[in-house]
């Protein structure tokens, strides 16, 4: 019984990597957010992604997430330009699990660890970080930069999923960067 639970949570542990998401922002302390009331979206040449159809998804759901924190979009004399790049990699992954019987010794110890066997699996995963930028329309400087990072699922359904969920999570860090400057 031990030993499955001690699998079980193995199992899990090689998995929560896999399924989390990783998110991080930097941004120019200088700059007073509270004054940003319109952007422009930019295309991106980086963007690296597959499909035409993923870019313009990615960039409505952006567009959509900045409106829906109260910037306006505007075609020209913006306060921030936005853009985003996605990065897709291979990556790679050993896990390594080892088994131990218990049985009947010899001697003093009468139970104790009996053969051990261990087992390595290469795991071969598509790992995506999706990229925005903001620039500083007047100054053409970059004041904000988040990054997310994740397992890119395999359907396109779930991927956007996972795009939607790295931007919102973006989005509670600008707005985190909102409250501290006091709007």
């Amino acid at each position: 019984m031990v030993a499955k639970t001690l699998i079980a949570i193995a199992v899990l542990l090689v998995a929560m990597p896999a399924a989390a998401q990783k998110v991080t922002i930097d941004y120019a302390r200088e700059v007073n957010f509270e004054t940003l009331e319109t952007f422009q979206y930019i295309e991106s040449t980086d963007a690296d992604t597959a499909s035409p159809m993923m870019a313009d998804r990615i960039a409505e759901a952006l567009k959509a997430r900045l409106r829906d924190g109260g910037l306006r979009e505007v075609g020209e004399n913006p306060d921030i330009f936005v853009t985003f790049q996605l990065v897709v990699e291979k990556a790679y992954r050993l896990d390594t699990t080892a088994y131990a019987s218990r049985g009947y010794g010899r001697g003093w110890r009468r139970w104790g660890a009996g053969p051990v066997s261990a087992t390595t699996t290469a795991t071969t995963y598509t790992e995506g970080t999706l990229i925005v930028d903001a620039y500083d329309a007047g100054e053409n400087t970059m004041i904000w930069r988040g990054a997310g990072t994740v397992t890119v699922a395999s359907k396109p359904e779930k991927r956007l999923k996972q795009i939607e969920k790295i931007l919102d999570k973006l989005g509670g860090k600008w707005k985190k960067i909102l409250k501290n400057q006091g709007k």
